[in-house]
């Protein structure tokens, strides 16, 4: 590899570095300007959760995809199939899966850092410490659930995540 190609690599390690970081820092803002209705949205309404984890198949046909809730290395894991359309964001499926199923629901909040999920079936993270962390085919997104165009076969998900500065 030439002079120009170490240059390259290093400058996309420190990019995908800003971008976690900058993941964290919106989150820790987000929290700070909507702590206290957190607070009053939650009380009563939903269980707090660690060991939980979802996972949202998007598929032309979800006839073969074995949906259900099963435990994974101690925690359990919701699975769920949607149709797939184009053009649509993550948030869009999920919406789309909260009218279609009984036995799925989230609930979220808006900022103008875009939409940050507050609970899914009933269960939210610790709001001082937790967050539900949005992946993406198995892997961190670096864009919201809102921004995230899904392709035909993606798995989105969902796992509790801790945070950390």
């Amino acid at each position: 590899m030439g002079k120009n190609g170490g240059f390259i690599k290093s400058q996309l390690v420190w990019g995908v570095i800003v971008g976690v970081i900058t993941f964290a820092l919106m989150g820790g803002a987000y929290y700070l300007g909507t702590k206290q209705s957190k607070d009053e949205e939650v009380k009563g309404e939903v269980t707090e959760v660690t060991d939980r984890e979802v996972e949202i198949a998007i598929r032309s046909d979800c006839s073969s995809y074995e949906e259900g809730h099963s435990e994974v290395d101690g925690k359990i894991v919701d699975k769920y199939c949607v149709s797939y359309s184009e053009g649509k964001s993550a948030f869009d499926f999920m919406k789309q899966l909260d009218e279609a199923r009984d036995d799925y629901s989230f609930a979220y909040d808006e900022s103008k850092f875009g939409v940050f999920i507050t609970s899914i079936n009933n269960y939210h993270p610790d709001i001082d410490t937790r967050f539900w962390g949005f992946l993406v085919n198995d892997e961190m997104s670096l864009v919201g659930v809102d921004g995230y165009k899904v392709n035909e076969g993606d798995n989105i998900g969902f796992k509790v995540e801790e945070v950390k500065f």
